[in-house]
């Protein structure tokens, strides 16, 4: 079983992903895109990213050129590793996206 993470732990390793922070018990980053029609792609590569990694966001929230995201491993109740690797990977598709 994964291991929830330490406040410290986590914004320690917030520190090297850029624009994620930590709120009530999870990690969260707003991305902002062009359009809103860049977002909703944006938002359905995110979806199909988490099913081939089985692990989900907690939200995804579609908003006027913006997309939210937010992670925290729900059976653990907090962040583990995994989050932290679905926002590495969430950052890394941003940064090709946007390219």
């Amino acid at each position: 079983m994964e291991r929830r993470w330490s406040e410290e732990q986590i914004r320690h390793a917030l520190e090297g992903l850029e624009g994620w922070r930590y709120d009530d018990g999870r990690i969260e980053r707003v991305f902002e895109f062009a359009t809103y029609a860049d977002g909703v792609a944006f938002a359905t590569r995110i979806f199909l990213l988490s099913e081939k990694q089985n692990h989900h966001p907690d939200a995804v929230c579609v908003l006027w050129k913006k997309v939210g995201v937010a992670y925290t491993t729900h059976d653990v109740g907090g962040v583990t590793e995994r989050d932290l690797k679905a926002a590495t990977m969430i950052n890394l598709l941003y940064q090709r996206f946007t390219d």
